[in-house]
């Protein structure tokens, strides 16, 4: 007799592959024949031995945390994008949105803001880039 244990994504397994119909509880070690259990190790990804157990929960674990770790990364770097993307400012309780407006009424509202020192759009420069850099020093004012 040998002990194996199911590892597979299921709650319960219940075995097809020799007709026995045994039923594997996930990660507890069920006793079987040396036949049986022949049988069921040829599926590594599903059944191992009970002395591979230690090892595969190791590596489950490991495998957990870099998930988590790599979901964590992957969540500050798309706050970071959104955070750059974001065309919103606010002047005096009132936010704004930058990306929303023209040219001329952009120029005419940066005007109208005290203490913003922006200068003003160049004939070369994209629309994208005026917004960022009134975006910019509008958060560098709100920041003092």
């Amino acid at each position: 007799m040998e002990s194996i244990v199911y590892v597979g994504p299921k709650d319960v397994k219940r075995d097809t592959v020799t007709g026995s119909r045994l039923v594997f509880p996930r990660l507890k070690p069920i006793e079987v024949s040396a036949e049986q259990a022949a049988m069921l190790l040829r599926f590594e990804q599903v059944f191992l031995p009970q002395a591979a157990l230690k090892a595969f929960l190791e590596a489950e674990k490991a495998n957990e945390k870099a998930l988590e770790e790599a979901k964590a990364m992957a969540d500050a770097e798309a706050k970071l994008r959104q955070e750059a993307l974001d065309m919103t400012v606010t002047i005096d309780g009132d936010v704004v949105d930058l990306s929303k407006m023209a040219g001329p009424k952009l120029a005419t509202w940066v005007e109208s803001v005290e203490g913003l020192d922006v200068e003003a759009k160049g004939p070369q420069e994209p629309m994208p880039d005026y917004r960022k850099r009134v975006r910019d020093a509008v958060r560098a004012l709100d920041d003092v």
